[in-house]
């Protein structure tokens, strides 16, 4: 059987809805903009400036920011306002029963946002496109020959991460490397939500 190609570098796998709910949201940010500052000139607009701020870091942070993404080093989640970074040798366990879930030496689980089983805000199957992407055979458009385990996002992404991960431990002769898993929150989000919040409420009661 010929070798699998590697995936690209730093491939990084998110809900095919994010970039339609990206584009979405924009527009209606504009038109809620040009909707306050038509009907209500500056002061409108500022009044109103928090709740669209807030709505559309709720959406980003939702919908958009999640993503798996899968390196030479190991698989980083970047989930609502967490980020988790963690090393090939790390992992123990990829399980997919309820959403895309990474089991670590240390005994933690941590839950992909964007890889979630059917039947959550994600498409449930791979495009032709996405299959390329990841590497697979038959990528011109054939589902590879575990096309069943790919039925959920969850389960197509597994498939590709423990590819991955058998790639990266046979290339590494099974050394440990290191097995640090780094969490990190999103500040600049956070921060921006929490500001959106207090202004919001501060508008709403002046």
């Amino acid at each position: 059987m010929a070798a699998m190609p590697a995936a690209q570098p730093g491939h990084v796998f998110r809900p095919r809805s994010s970039s339609a709910v990206a584009i979405g949201w924009g527009l209606v940010t504009v038109g809620w903009a040009w909707l306050a500052l038509h009907d209500g000139g500056v002061a409108a607009l500022v009044r109103q400036a928090p709740a669209i701020v807030l709505a559309a870091t709720l959406v980003y942070g939702v919908l958009v920011r999640p993503s798996v993404e899968v390196s030479g080093s190991g698989v980083t989640l970047r989930n609502v306002v967490r980020d988790v970074e963690v090393p090939w040798a790390a992992l123990t366990e990829v399980r997919t029963r309820y959403a895309f879930t990474l089991v670590t030496t240390d005994g933690r689980s941590f839950t992909a946002w964007a890889a979630p089983a059917s039947g959550r805000h994600t498409d449930a199957s791979l495009t032709s496109g996405e299959v390329a992407a990841l590497g697979w055979p038959g990528a011109g458009g054939e589902l590879p020959p575990t096309s069943a385990s790919t039925a959920s996002s969850s389960g197509a992404v597994a498939v590709w991460v423990r590819r991955e991960w058998a790639r990266a431990m046979d290339s590494s002769g099974g050394s440990s490397g290191s097995v640090e898993v780094h969490t990190q929150f999103s500040v600049g989000l956070i921060v921006t939500l929490a500001l959106a919040s207090a202004l919001g409420l501060l508008t709403a009661l002046t």
